[in-house]
């Protein structure tokens, strides 16, 4: 199962993606946007936060929803 949202706070994306576990795969729809947006407000915990989610592959970009249902 997975959703797609367009939260601009990962502390509440993180509260989807890293909650109970019932969620596959979370897929923001402007994650780029997002992670620039975060570097310039300057705080290290929301980017932090950010990178965690996506290197632990719970959070992807929108345009990679088509090839993950492909395969």
């Amino acid at each position: 199962m997975a959703a797609v949202t367009a939260e601009p706070l990962p502390t509440r994306i993180a509260a989807i993606a890293l909650g109970v576990g019932d969620l596959d795969c979370i897929y923001h729809f402007a994650l780029p946007e997002l992670r620039e947006s975060l570097i310039e407000l300057d705080n290290p915990d929301q980017p932090e936060l950010l990178d965690m989610m996506v290197e632990g592959m719970r959070l992807r970009d929108i345009s990679d929803l088509p090839f993950d249902l492909a395969v």
